[in-house]
């Protein structure tokens, strides 16, 4: 296989896919590409990928100079392990994409090396990922009030036993991040049904959220089991 079938074979895959010179200038960018991000061919081939792959997480700046490391560091035929980061489409939405950088060889000079960089969407990944983190930290107080002996959220007697099997069900789902729409659809219920049910709940454990529910219900074994 010549280098220029390993481009073609990289530009037919399904990742969305750029390829950088050593100025870090795009020379080929595939469909998949324009589908994730939303620039063309067209409007992406010449131009500075750092001009499309702009960041727009919380620590922006930290993250370009890390894609810019990555690019970099592919460029000079070092490997670089797969990564996250949040770009802004052409439609100016935020998206986090998982990005994975190849060195292309094209001869025995260094100067003529190119970097492919393939990526596809991790928003749900990403949001599942900060769920379980706000999870995580809503189970921590919980206990940060119970080791300072405030009033519990609910009786400890028996934690759980007051929920009807829809309300378990809605609980399970709610603790797999899903959204009112998304429970909603999956046990075939109208939003408006959704909502009661979980009002339900929040009533039953004496909390206020969502979150507080599934931190109170995975930090008593409820749901530990999920």
């Amino acid at each position: 296989m010549t280098i220029d079938d390993l481009i073609q074979s990289l530009l037919n895959a399904a990742d969305g896919v750029l390829i950088v010179d050593g100025e870090q200038r795009i020379v080929h960018w595939n469909a998949a590409a324009q589908q994730l991000l939303g620039y063309s061919r067209a409007e992406a081939v010449g131009r500075n990928c750092w001009e499309l792959l702009e960041c727009c997480g919380s620590d922006s700046t930290l993250e370009a100079a890390r894609n810019r490391r990555a690019v970099a560091a592919a460029l000079a035929g070092t490997p670089v392990s797969s990564y996250d980061t949040c770009v802004r489409t052409q439609w100016g939405k935020p998206r986090w994409i998982n990005l994975s950088l190849l060195t292309l060889m094209t001869s025995r000079n260094p100067e003529t090396w190119l970097a492919a960089v393939l990526f596809r969407d991790a928003t749900q990944n990403k949001r599942n990922e900060q769920f379980v983190t706000r999870v995580l930290e809503a189970v921590e107080r919980l206990r940060e009030r119970d080791a300072l002996d405030l009033p519990p959220v609910i009786s400890r007697a028996s934690p759980g036993s007051g929920l009807t099997h829809r309300e378990y069900e809605i609980l399970v789902l709610l603790a797999r991040g899903q959204s009112t729409r998304a429970i909603a659809t999956t046990l075939s219920l109208s939003p408006a049904t959704v909502r009661n049910h979980i009002q339900g709940i929040l009533t039953k454990f004496h909390v206020h959220s969502r979150l507080e529910a599934v931190a109170y219900a995975a930090e008593h074994g409820i749901i530990g089991n999920m």
